[in-house]
């Protein structure tokens, strides 16, 4: 009895180091991965461009949606993500490729599961990204950008980035008149964006693309708060903070080529009268005297088609409650146009796809905060409340019509002393709410990040993050609770 017993277990050995896989710890048996998650993905990839359709669309991305949800981060550090990271990292782009390719044949309702999947796919990568490369992870704070190599344009510099279809692969990639790169800022300005809407995103700022038809020259033309829209050149735009960059090609090069050649000359113009197009606090699409990020690429569009082209295809939703708070920041409950709302767009191309793996647990962190923030205000009827930060704000932001004393008061609260004189006050308000409400979440859910890492060699997930931030709350924390409270 012994001996068979003895062969009963060795044989399920045998079975468990053929598949190079183990159960979970926490997860039933019958539970785990029936295949890895590199043949997953390509798998999955091969079933989308083969079989995926309009009238199937709902079922069959429903179901990929609902099981790279199940997929754990842990399941796929058994897959051995030392050893084929690069690789599922590859795969895990070809799979997001197919279905971009596939978004001219979907409906909306399809496309949006599309945008779910994208996030959760992103994150997977992020993490194994991090700890396939092993970089430190810092701040972005501590990073000298205008002094570093040049992100995409230095190969060598920073980690490989994938190229979409009919790319070709050259030592400095080109870009085109009329392309949009969206990306990721590291700031908790960034995390406002990108946490805001629903569903959730890794961008924050829409960047649109001017290439000189004569000198090639490359420029991009974007809009700030406290500056409006402006010309900068490549080099400053991909030496931004920026976590990740999407570069999307329209497929319509005439179109896009009459889009970015109008707003650069309304750009051009305006600055020969030492005007600008200013930023749009309220976030109007209908009305284009004033431009925020999103709108600068809308509008060429646009107008250059007049009408004919309105981008995006389908928008994200704005959902909070809190209408009050939400009209300190510009904009109201119902569909609003974000940055990755672009990702999902069937009349661009992918061109580009590169991440900054050295500041992911750095945006990671500000997302989880911002995130978390949202939802004691949406679900646990949490309130910001006017604080020593915010009040001081908005004194100093007051003294911005006297130029001596503006001068003193910019150098003190640190408010950019070129800031456009527009920016309301409340704005102004808000972000120094929001900075103080990120400084004091910020450290320490970064110390147990940390310690995360320390005992059990891997980083937080996402919903690690915001359960210790949410812990963190309900330890009722003075610091936090001066700042943020239940109503």
């Amino acid at each position: 009895m012994r001996f068979f017993l003895k062969v009963k277990i060795l044989l399920i050995l045998l079975l468990l180091t053929s598949c190079n896989c183990e159960i979970p710890k926490n997860r039933k048996p019958g539970s785990r991965l029936s295949e890895s998650y590199k043949d997953f993905l390509q798998t999955t990839q091969l079933n989308i461009e083969q079989n995926l359709n309009l009238e199937n669309c709902s079922s069959v991305l429903s179901d990929l949606d609902s099981k790279i949800n199940k997929i754990t981060l842990e399941e796929i550090s058994y897959d051995n993500v030392e050893v084929n990271g690069g690789e599922f990292l590859r795969r895990s782009f070809n799979l997001r490729l197919a279905l971009h390719e596939k978004l001219s044949t979907l409906n909306t309702d399809c496309k949006k599961i599309v945008k779910n999947i994208f996030y959760s796919l992103r994150q997977r990568e992020d993490i194994i990204g991090i700890h396939f490369y092993k970089d430190p992870q810092v701040s972005a704070d501590t990073i000298n950008y205008p002094e570093s190599k040049i992100p995409v344009w230095d190969k060598e510099a920073y980690r490989p980035y994938f190229l979409g279809r009919n790319i070709p692969s050259q030592k400095s990639f080109e870009f085109k008149n009329g392309d949009i790169m969206i990306t990721k800022g590291i700031s908790f300005v960034s995390s406002t964006i990108s946490e805001l809407a629903t569903p959730k995103s890794l961008f924050s700022h829409i960047v649109f693309v001017y290439v000189d038809e004569k000198t090639k020259e490359v420029s991009t033309i974007e809009s700030y708060v406290g500056k409006g829209v402006a010309l900068f050149t490549m080099v400053d735009a991909l030496k931004n903070e920026n976590a990740r960059i999407l570069v999307l090609r329209p497929k319509n090069a005439e179109l896009a080529n009459r889009a970015a050649n109008y707003m650069y000359q309304r750009v051009v113009d305006l600055k020969k009268k030492n005007k600008v197009i200013p930023y749009d606090y309220k976030l109007d699409f209908n009305d284009n005297k004033k431009l925020s990020c999103e709108e600068v690429a809308y509008d060429a569009f646009n107008v250059e088609s007049k009408g004919e082209f309105i981008i995006p295809e389908v928008m994200s939703h704005i959902k909070l409650r809190d209408e009050k708070f939400l009209s300190k920041l510009g904009v109201k409950v119902g569909p609003m146009m974000v940055p990755t709302d672009m990702e999902t767009d069937s009349r661009f191309d992918i061109a580009l796809d590169w991440t900054d793996y050295r500041v992911l647990r750095d945006s990671w962190r500000k997302d989880a905060i911002l995130g978390e923030m949202f939802r004691w205000i949406d679900e646990e009827d949490y309130r910001i409340r006017e604080n020593f930060d915010s009040v001081a704000a908005k004194i100093v932001w007051n003294t911005r019509f006297i130029p001596g004393l503006w001068s003193l008061m910019s150098k003190i609260s640190g408010i950019p002393k070129d800031f456009s004189k527009d920016v309301p006050t409340k704005t102004i308000s808000t972000m120094a709410s929001l900075k103080s409400l990120g400084s004091i979440m910020l450290k320490y859910v970064q110390e147990k990040d940390e310690e995360h890492m320390n005992q059990k060699g891997v980083w937080m997930s996402s919903e690690e993050l915001r359960k210790t931030l949410d812990e963190f709350r309900k330890s009722h924390p003075k610091d936090l609770e001066k700042i943020i409270r239940k109503n």
